[in-house]
C-alpha cells in the first residue's frame, strides 16, 4: 500500500522468518555461533530457547542458508507429530525412503544414508523447530537418533528450537538422558533500546530503493516501550506507524505518529472484545481508523502551531524601539523579523591514506595489529565493495575464524566463501579476500586484505587506510596460513545448492539471470531442465570450475560477476578470465 510512498520494494516490517531480514542482536549473534560450532565439532545437541517473536525461526533459516555443499540438513518446523510420523518427515527432508511403517525400517534407511554420506566427507544436520510441542514419547525417539554413530563420531548433528517451556520440559525425570546429552544451550533475549533502534534501521535499509522516510529519536524509544524489544511486536507497531504517517502524506516517523499507531493497535483488541455484532465492529473499526488520523493531524499541527506562537512570543517580548513622529507621540516601530542564522554546510574531512614505506612482506606483517587483524582486514575488503565498515571485533573473543568471519559477513548481508590458497581460484573468482598468513617465527597467523591480482604481483592491505604493499605471489604463497575467506553477495538470494535443495523461485531467477547472459533459448518454468544443466556447465568448463551442473557458491559467484551492473568490485579488472 505504501510502498511507492516510501520507496519500498517490499514491506520492511513484514511477519514472514525471512533470512534476509535477519538482524544479529548480541544474543542472536552467540545462538548462531553455538550453531555453527556445533556443525563443526557434530558432537551432542544443542538447545536454542527464546520468547514468542524472539526470532528464532528466522534465525534458523539463515542458519541453514549458510550450510556449505558438504553438510546435509532437515528442517522440521511442525513438529506436532507421533514417532513414525516424525522419522517420515525426516527421511523426507533428506530426500530418501519413507515408506517404511516401522520405526526399525525408517531409521535402518536414515543410517544407511548417513553412513554414506561420511564416506563421502558430508555431515548431517537434524532441525527442529517449535520443539516445545514434541511429547516425550517423540522426544525419547529423537534422542534414539543420536545413537546413529561410527567407532568415532556421530552421523547426525540434532538442534532442538523452541519456547522457553522447552527446558522445563527436557529438565523433567522423563527426560533426563536426553537433557544430559545437551552440550550447548543458548536463549534468544530481546533487544536493548540500542538495537531495537539498528533493528529498525537495517530492516529500512534491507527494503529501500530509494526511501526518505525517517524515523526521530523519540519514534525508536516509543516503540521500543511499547514492544520490549521483542522482533515481532517491533514489526507490528512500526509498520501501523508507516500505514498512519501515510495516511497523513509524512514521510517522518514522530512519537506522535508512533503513539497514535499504538492507540489504534490497543483500541481495535477493546473493542473487538465487548461483544458487538460483525458489522458493529466493523464500522467501529472504520470510525476508529478516521479518528486517530484526524487526531494524528491535529496533534502535528498542534505541534506547528506551538512552535509558531513560540517565535511570536519571542518577538513580542523583544524590546520595541520607538521613533517619533510629529505630535511628540512616541509610536514603536515595527519589531525586527526574525532571520534564522545562515547555516554554514561543514566540508567533510577527507580521510589521508596513511603511507606505507617500502617494506618487504616480513616487515609488512610484523605491522599487522595482533589483536583484531582479523576485523580491520575484512572491513578493507567490505570497502572495496562499497559497503561501510561495521563494528564486528567484539566477535573476535571466543570464535574460531570459520565462525568469525560467516557471522560478521552476515552482518554486511554477505556470505564467505573459505577455501585453501590456490592462486588459479583467486583469479578465477577475482573477488577481493581475507588471506590468513603466518609470519616467520609466529605461533598465530595474522590477517590481511587482497585488494589486487595483476600478473605476478599482488596488492595487500592491512586496514582500509592502508596504501598496501605490492608483493610478488610467490613471496606471499611461501608465507601463506591454511585458509583464503571471500566475501560474496547472493544478489538474487539463491537459495541452497541448485537443484539439489534450491527452491523453485531459486530456479526461476536462476534461468533468467543465465537468458541474460546469452542463453535465450532457456525458458522461465522452475523445471532445472538439461537446456539449464548444459547451460551452467558450459559456464564452468569456461572458468574452470568442476562441470557438475550444480549451481553452489563458486558458481554463483561466477555468474554474478558476468552481470556488469551488479557494480561488483575486480581484483584483476574486468577480464580476469577471459570471455
Amino acid at each position: 500500500m505504501y510502498n511507492d510512498f516510501f520507496g519500498f520494494k517490499e514491506k520492511p516490517f513484514k511477519l514472514a522468518p525471512d533470512p534476509e531480514y535477519l538482524f544479529l542482536s548480541r544474543s542472536h549473534e552467540e545462538a548462531l555461533a553455538h550453531l555453527n560450532y556445533a556443525v563443526s565439532e557434530g558432537d551432542g545437541f544443542v538447545e536454542i530457547t527464546g520468547e514468542v517473536g524472539t526470532g528464532k525461526t528466522t534465525l534458523c533459516r539463515a542458519f541453514l542458508e549458510t550450510l556449505d555443499e558438504n553438510t546435509q540438513s532437515a528442517f522440521i518446523f511442525n513438529p506436532k507429530l507421533d514417532a513414525i510420523q516424525l522419522l517420515k518427515t525426516i527421511n523426507d527432508e533428506f530426500g530418501i525412503d519413507s515408506k517404511g511403517d516401522t520405526a526399525k525400517d525408517l531409521i535402518d534407511d536414515l543410517n544407511a544414508f548417513l553412513m554414506e554420506g561420511k564416506r563421502n566427507g558430508k555431515t548431517a544436520v537434524l532441525l527442529i523447530d517449535e520443539a516445545q510441542n514434541l511429547t516425550v514419547d517423540v522426544l525419547e525417539q529423537v534422542r534414539l537418533l543420536s545413537n546413529l554413530e561410527t567407532t568415532r563420531d556421530k552421523l547426525l548433528q540434532i538442534i532442538l528450537v523452541g519456547q522457553p517451556e522447552l527446558g522445563d520440559l527436557l529438565d523433567s525425570r522423563e527426560l533426563r538422558q536426553l537433557a544430559q546429552r545437551i552440550t550447548l544451550s543458548c536463549r534468544l533475549k530481546p533487544f536493548n533500546r540500542n538495537e531495537t533502534k539498528a533493528y529498525i534501521l537495517h530492516r529500512l535499509n534491507i527494503a529501500a530503493k530509494k526511501t526518505g522516510v525517517r524515523f526521530t529519536r523519540g519514534a525508536f524509544r516509543a516503540i521500543h516501550q511499547y514492544s520490549g524489544g521483542v522482533p515481532r511486536l517491533i514489526n507490528i507497531v512500526a509498520d501501523r506507524a508507516l500505514l498512519t504517517a501515510f495516511g497523513l502524506d509524512r514521510k517522518k516517523i514522530t512519537p506522535v505518529i508512533v503513539r497514535t499507531a499504538i492507540k489504534e493497535l490497543s483500541g481495535r483488541r477493546d473493542v473487538l472484545g465487548l461483544g458487538f455484532t460483525a458489522g458493529k465492529k466493523a464500522a467501529l473499526g472504520w470510525g476508529a481508523c478516521l479518528m486517530v488520523l484526524v487526531l494524528a493531524g491535529f496533534l502535528l499541527s498542534r505541534e506547528k502551531d506551538l512552535g509558531w506562537r513560540d517565535l511570536t512570543k519571542h518577538q513580542s517580548e523583544t524590546p520595541l524601539a520607538s521613533k517619533a513622529i510629529p505630535g511628540g507621540v512616541l509610536r514603536p516601530s515595527r519589531p525586527p523579523v526574525a532571520t534564522p542564522p545562515r547555516l554554514v554546510k561543514p566540508k567533510p574531512v577527507e580521510s589521508i591514506p596513511v603511507k606505507t614505506p617500502e617494506l618487504t612482506l616480513e616487515q609488512f606483517l610484523q605491522g599487522v595489529s595482533k589483536e583484531n587483524s582479523r576485523h580491520l582486514a575484512l572491513i578493507a575488503v567490505m570497502t572495496m565493495w562499497g559497503e561501510k565498515g561495521m563494528e564486528t571485533s567484539h566477535l573476535s573473543e571466543q570464535m574460531n575464524d570459520d565462525v568469525f568471519f560467516r557471522l560478521a559477513a552476515m552482518r554486511y548481508g554477505f556470505s564467505i566463501h573459505g577455501a585453501k590458497f590456490n592462486i588459479d581460484l583467486l583469479r578465477k573468482l577475482n573477488l577481493p579476500a581475507v588471506l590468513e598468513m603466518m609470519p616467520p617465527g609466529e605461533t598465530a597467523p595474522v590477517f590481511v586484505a587482497l585488494c589486487a591480482l595483476k600478473d605476478h604481483r599482488a596488492t595487500l592491505k592491512r586496514n582500509p587506510r592502508d596504501s598496501g604493499i605490492s608483493v610478488e605471489i610467490r613471496e606471499i604463497s611461501a608465507m601463506m596460513g591454511k585458509t583464503v575467506y571471500i566475501p560474496w553477495k547472493d544478489f538474487y538470494n539463491y537459495s541452497n545448492i541448485i537443484p539439489l535443495s534450491g527452491s523453485r523461485e531459486s530456479v526461476i531467477s536462476l534461468k533468467m539471470h543465465i537468458r541474460e547472459l546469452g542463453y535465450g533459448d532457456i525458458d522461465t518454468s522452475p523445471e532445472y531442465d538439461d537446456k539449464t544443466r548444459q547451460a551452467i556447465m558450459e559456464i564452468q568448463k569456461k572458468y574452470g570450475l568442476h562441470q557438475d551442473g550444480l549451481v553452489g557458491p563458486l558458481t554463483k559467484i561466477i555468474l554474478y560477476n558476468k552481470i556488469e551492473r551488479l557494480n561488483i568490485p575486480k581484483i584483476g579488472g574486468e577480464q580476469a578470465v577471459a570471455d
